[in-house]
């Protein structure tokens, strides 16, 4: 007999039965893919903050400013929130801001302005 496989046998050039290369996987000699331009679509994965667009970008700038406000003003009962409340606090913790910054844009002015163009919520 000569061979290792269960069969006892190999086929000639090739690996044992129940090998990892005879389920199918390319040889190493194989490229994977054509050298030079990838085939098909790349579409680029980046955590960052989401750019809403029109109506949408409106009213998640009304629940950031709410949501700020909620931090350092006065709570606001979940009763009274804006429906995208809860998206535009995720959006915050995304942006990194501190408290002190947080309080100073709960205002309308400077500050709100610049928090809202961070967050692309206003334009440039």
């Amino acid at each position: 007999m000569s061979g290792a496989g269960p069969g006892g046998s190999v086929p000639p050039g090739g690996d044992p039965p129940g090998s990892p290369r005879s389920w199918g996987e390319p040889s190493p000699q194989t490229p994977l893919a054509p050298l030079g331009r990838p085939s098909g679509r790349i579409i680029p994965l980046m955590t960052g903050i989401s750019r809403a667009g029109g109506e949408r970008r409106a009213m998640l700038r009304a629940a950031v400013i709410q949501v700020v406000g909620h931090l350092v003003l006065r709570a606001v009962p979940p009763s009274q929130r804006v429906p995208l409340f809860d998206q535009a606090t995720g959006l915050l913790d995304e942006a990194g801001w501190g408290l002190d910054e947080l309080a100073a844009a709960a205002e309308p002015g400077p500050a709100q302005d610049k928090l809202l163009r961070t967050l692309g919520l206003l334009d440039t």
